[in-house]
């Protein structure tokens, strides 16, 4: 018999949801939601267009990397843009994030997962960000993977059957690494918290399997 773990687990599975954010939408500069709501074993997928992309950093350093964070890397055309940003949420940390894009992060393009209400809302981070002289960006992938429309579909398709309780699951799921994603926490201190965010889109199904 599986146990209580596993029972609490495999629930969380069931209730797991896909998040779209749209990076960039119409020429715009903005994230589409700019915050979202997620749970641990949510999946985010930020839909990229041209000339725009996704990095993490803290609340208090915006415009700025966090080391281990989040990171789209630099849009690239050479797929007609077909590719998307996938990460898995393994937290509920506020985890804050811009566009590196000159000029674009001081311009107000900044969203994030799950942040708060208050003295550390959205509003404050692009405040923040307006001072800032410059944006920098890690130097490659980071945090997630690049998929495109076929594996979108497939991964869809893996949550929403875990959860209508109809996956058949048969294997364990793939080894896969996981990176500490710094994010600002809401804490008196004002200290920044670690975020972890699983760098492999790790199959729903399997996972119900590993964890029988």
């Amino acid at each position: 018999m599986p146990s209580f773990k596993s029972l609490l687990f495999l629930a969380a599975v069931a209730a797991a949801e896909i998040h779209t954010v749209e990076v960039g939408d119409d020429q715009s500069l903005k994230f589409s939601p700019a915050n979202i709501t997620a749970q641990v074993g949510d999946t985010v997928i930020f839909k990229l267009y041209p000339q725009h992309n996704v990095a993490q950093g803290a609340f208090e350093s915006p415009c700025a990397p966090s080391d281990g964070g989040i990171y789209s890397g630099p849009f690239a055309n050479t797929d007609g843009g077909k590719k998307k940003f996938v990460i898995n949420v393994t937290t509920t940390d506020p985890i804050y994030y811009y566009c590196a894009v000159p000029t674009h992060c001081q311009k107000g393009m900044v969203g994030g997962i799950n942040i708060p209400t208050g003295d550390k809302d959205l509003a404050a981070y692009a405040a923040a960000a307006s001072k800032v002289g410059s944006s920098s960006a890690p130097s490659g992938l980071s945090g997630g993977k690049l998929l495109d429309d076929a594996e979108i579909a497939s991964l869809t398709a893996s949550v929403t059957s875990s959860a209508s309780g109809t996956a058949s699951p048969t294997s364990a799921p793939p080894a896969s690494s996981t990176a500490s994603v710094t994010g600002a926490s809401n804490t008196p201190t004002g200290a920044a918290s670690a975020a972890k965010v699983n760098l492999g889109v790790a199959a729903v199904v399997g996972a119900v399997a590993w964890a029988l």
